[in-house]
């Protein structure tokens, strides 16, 4: 599964960086958020009309797991 790692990224950038990435790489794949509430909403705003998120698991919340709707 490929993956996407998001530290160190400016938040203005996230969505439009994040649509692309997504785009090159169809699903399922990982986009990891880190611990930032921010960068996750940000995330899910990018993929909310397309995409599907769920955190990897309840041991890691830094992670999504991104699906087609």
């Amino acid at each position: 599964m490929k993956e996407l790692d998001l530290h160190g990224l400016s938040h203005d950038r996230v969505k439009v960086i994040v649509s692309g990435w997504v785009k090159d790489n169809p699903p399922p794949c990982k986009i990891i958020t880190g611990n930032s509430g921010v960068m996750e909403r940000l995330v899910r705003e990018a993929l909310e009309k397309n995409y599907r998120c769920e955190y990897e698991s309840y041991r890691n919340l830094g992670a999504l797991i991104v699906t087609r709707r």
